[in-house]
Order: structure tokens, then C-alpha cells, then sequence
């Protein structure tokens, strides 16, 4: 895994970039040491001096160095080529194996199936499970809100509509679907990356459950599970991106 802290040509500029007043060679290595870079101050010197001639740094007399307008955009192109490096591997570690297809094809087979089990879920609601489904909701907002993981909440959601709908054949179906645990964790990483707001589309769906509204609790979850399907080519896309900018 790449070095999240960066090269030390990185670091030495970041240093620079950062520092009220120019600075020397022995700053800059005594500083870098502390950060756990095992680096001499000759070779931080012979650094400054290849960055010297790149145009990077510009002397300030004795006092040391200073970034030059050319050093401040070579930095901002090696910090974008570090986010994209990590956004990568923080992406192959999430996925597992698991395919921008693979996510694809379970999703339209659950907008398939659990749209139906919205529908019946609301038919046949009892006040209880109504109120159960609320409170897996408030869990998810506040797991939300205090900025944790709510991968569990929405199993626990989908969960409890599937033994409302009373359907034993499309419980099986979804269970199937569903056997791959990591998807959850998986989608739950993807929206949080793009900002996405599924506690909304959950809310819809409760409400028009708890309402016996069976045709817009189909209609709230088809849209969740269009919305999670945008989520993840939006993610693909975003990450497509970041890719190029590490190259």
C-alpha cells in the first residue's frame, strides 16, 4: 500500500509550503526524521538542490528556501496523484473481488423482487412491525448523524419488510440474493463516497408502509434501488477518475 504520507519530495515541499519563513536543509531533515523518514541531510540537500534547478524552490539568501509559483503546482500534482493511489487501493480492499457488474446485477434482481415485498409488507402491516421498521429507521439516522457505519440498520430494514410481506417463495428468493454479505458494507462505502441519501429513501418507503399504502411503497423502493444503481456507475465513474489522476 502507497505511503499515505506522501514521497519526501513531497513531504520536503508540503514542509516548505507550510512553514511561516524559509527553510534550511536542516530543518527540513530533522522535521521529515520526526515524521519516521529515514533520511540523511545530505541527501534532503542534494533534494533541494535537484528541486533548485527544477524551478520548484527558489533561495532566500541563507535563510533557506521558498516555494516558487511552479513548486506550488508541482505539489498540488503530487498530492492528486497520492488521493488517487490510495482512493484505488481503498477501493480494490472494499470490493473483495466483487465487479461494478456483479453489484449490478444483484441490485436489478432486488429492485425486482423487494419492490414486490414493499408492496405486500404494506398490505399486510401489523402496528408493530410498523413501529419495529421506524426504529431500525432511528437507528440508521442516528448512526448516520454521529458519522458510523450503518450496514447492520439497512439488513436489518430490508429484514424486517421481507417477514412483513408474508411471502415465503420471494423470501427465499431475496435470501438468495442477499447470501453475500459483503454486499451490504460494499453499497454502504459506495454512498457514503457519493454522498448519497438512502436514510430518505428508507423513510419513504416506511412511511407508505405504515400508511397501507402498497403501490408507493413498490413505487419508494423501486426508487431506492434506482438510486443505489445511479450510486454505484457514479462511484465507478468518480473512481475511473481518480485512476487517471494517479497515473
Amino acid at each position: 500500500m502507497a505511503d499515505e504520507r506522501g514521497s519526501p519530495e513531497q513531504q520536503i515541499l508540503t514542509i516548505i509550503r507550510d512553514s511561516v519563513q524559509p527553510m534550511g536543509c536542516g530543518a527540513i531533515s530533522r522535521l521529515l526524521q520526526k515524521q519516521g523518514f529515514s533520511i540523511s541531510e545530505a541527501t534532503v540537500g542534494r533534494l533541494l538542490r535537484d528541486m533548485d534547478n527544477q524551478g520548484h524552490t527558489e533561495k532566500a539568501g541563507f535563510q533557506g528556501r521558498l516555494l516558487s509559483p511552479k513548486g506550488i503546482d508541482r505539489l498540488a500534482l503530487l498530492e492528486n496523484k497520492q488521493k488517487g493511489r490510495q482512493w484505488g487501493e481503498e477501493f480494490a480492499s472494499i470490493l473483495n473481488g466483487h465487479s461494478k457488474e456483479d453489484l449490478l446485477e444483484v441490485l436489478i434482481a432486488r429492485r425486482a423482487i423487494e419492490s414486490e415485498l414493499a408492496y405486500l409488507a404494506a398490505v399486510n402491516r401489523t402496528e408493530a412491525e410498523a413501529r419495529a421498521l421506524h426504529e431500525v429507521l432511528e437507528r440508521q439516522r442516528l448512526a448516520l448523524a454521529a458519522g458510523s457505519g450503518a450496514a447492520q440498520e439497512d439488513v436489518d430494514f430490508h429484514a424486517i419488510i421481507c417477514l412483513m410481506a408474508r411471502n415465503r417463495v420471494l423470501e427465499a428468493a431475496v435470501s438468495l440474493i442477499r447470501q453475500d454479505t459483503q454486499l451490504s458494507p460494499i453499497l454502504e462505502f459506495i454512498r457514503r463516497h457519493v454522498k448519497s441519501l438512502v436514510y430518505i429513501d428508507h423513510q419513504k418507503v416506511a412511511e407508505a408502509i405504515a400508511e397501507g399504502q402498497a403501490n408507493s411503497a413498490r413505487e419508494g423502493m423501486i426508487e431506492h434501488i434506482n438510486n443505489l444503481i445511479r450510486d454505484v456507475e457514479k462511484y465507478w465513474k468518480l473512481s475511473e477518475n481518480h485512476k487517471e489522476s494517479a497515473l
